[in-house]
């Protein structure tokens, strides 16, 4: 069985797929953003943080960009920070929980 990725609302976040084999502790996900997020709302970093508090993994972005490829933790809950670091504030935030079966 293929992964899936559970999330909550988002005016940032817009959406969160994958259809990426399952890593051995991650899968590879694809994140849409509004077309707002890294203009207007100036977003232009992305940080995976797990539910212990740990940093999972963190990316840029380019004023304009919609979509970003990452990875999500498999074995723990995570949220999705999006950070305008010129303000130094977090735009908005997208709790993330990946399921489904490491099974063929």
């Amino acid at each position: 069985m293929s992964p899936t990725v559970e999330t909550d609302d988002s005016d940032t976040f817009r959406n969160v797929t994958t259809d990426s084999q399952w890593g051995t502790s991650s899968v590879q996900a694809t994140v849409t953003f509004s077309s707002s997020a890294t203009t207007a709302d100036g977003v232009n970093r992305v940080n995976v943080i797990t539910e212990s508090g740990g940093s999972f993994y963190s990316t840029t972005l380019d004023a304009g960009q919609t979509t970003v490829s990452l990875p999500l933790p498999t074995e723990t809950p995570a949220t999705l920070y999006a950070v305008n670091t010129t303000g130094g504030s977090v735009v908005a935030t997208q709790n993330v929980t990946v399921g489904g079966s490491t099974l063929p």
